[in-house]
């Protein structure tokens, strides 16, 4: 019976178009730059369906005087602030693709790093048309700029260092990965994934003394994203509860919502189900896979049961369901 209410419960939320009270999470201490540790924070695990408890899609990178972001979604910036994350440092933005849900809070990101101290430009990677997204929130932000510059001095707000630089990355094959930066120990590669028709569509692998994180960015089933996450000591990799999703549908469908019913079933067509994740972490030997971009949001046990079930059969490793504010430490290998 528990099951039948929480699908219900499922089919009625993307039924709606509800705001949620934004929930904020306990803060966490902040991580050093010089302890020699690759740390990953993950400060949005959401999606686009309303949840109260996580921001959309934003992951943390912090290694050898670098901080990066990849992706940054509509509540992201909030949640790296109150995770005390040293945001004066921010050093470059990875972004996986143009998804609103993935881009939403790039302005403030730009903007809150410039008024917290940062002292140099910042870079924004991605794929081509990344310069798009840059110069729209520059003039978004253009009049914000110039009332800070003002009221607070060219010193303490230096107009050049307001910024933000596009860095498009261009990808050398459709199966090989490029690298983006590699800098203070710091490796990054970019690879393709599958979200067509968003084309092209990023993962990204980081590489620091020995450890390998990987972020999936939003993909179907990628034997090219398996095949660049051979290794990994994390694979944070997005997720969709595909049958959910039909369930949905249908309903939809009875409630005479023939709009919603095919967007629920276009949706399913360009993501991952846990399972299919699953079988990416075993192909890659990934020592731990996170889940991440959860869709629908695990508000009850019983959808974050639904997200792991079968998964222990296919893959052997630790299975995490992410949560915002989550943070992981992995120490130096050699």
């Amino acid at each position: 019976m528990k099951i039948y209410m929480t699908i219900f419960a499922i089919t009625l939320l993307l039924l709606t178009s509800i705001t949620l009270t934004f929930a904020q999470p306990a803060t966490t201490p902040t991580p050093s730059f010089d302890d020699g540790q690759l740390h990953v924070v993950l400060c949005g695990t959401g999606s686009p369906l309303p949840d109260a408890n996580r921001a959309q899609a934003c992951t943390a990178i912090i290694a050898g005087n670098e901080f990066v972001l990849v992706d940054v979604g509509s509540g992201a910036w909030r949640k790296v602030a109150l995770n005390n994350l040293p945001t004066q440092n921010l050093s470059a933005v990875l972004l996986t693709h143009f998804h609103s849900d993935h881009i939403g809070d790039l302005g403030e990101a730009v903007m809150q790093s410039w008024a917290a101290g940062r002292a140099q430009k910042l870079n924004v990677y991605g794929p081509p048309g990344v310069e798009k997204v840059v110069a729209g929130f520059t003039q978004a932000y253009a009049l914000d700029t110039d009332y800070r510059v003002l009221h607070h001095g060219e010193e303490m707000m230096p107009r050049p260092l307001a910024a933000a630089v596009a860095q498009p990355v261009k990808l050398k094959s459709d199966d090989a990965a490029t690298l983006v930066f590699e800098r203070n120990g710091l490796k990054v590669l970019a690879f393709k994934v599958n979200h067509d028709p968003v084309n092209p569509a990023y993962g990204y692998r980081f590489e620091y003394k020995g450890r390998v994180v990987v972020v999936s960015g939003d993909t179907a089933k990628s034997d090219n994203l398996a095949k660049h996450a051979v290794g990994a000591d994390l694979l944070i990799h997005e997720v969709i509860a595909k049958p959910l999703l039909q369930f949905a549908a249908s309903n939809f469908e009875k409630a005479g919502n023939t709009r919603r019913a095919k967007m629920a079933r276009d949706i399913i067509t360009y993501h991952t189900s846990p399972l299919e994740a699953a079988e990416i972490a075993a192909a890659a030997k990934a020592e731990t896979l996170v889940f991440t971009h959860i869709v629908p949001p695990p508000a009850n046990p019983q959808v974050e049961q639904a997200l792991t079930r079968g998964v222990a059969d296919v893959y052997k490793g630790k299975v995490v369901v992410g949560n915002d504010g989550m943070r992981f430490d992995l120490p130096p290998k050699n």
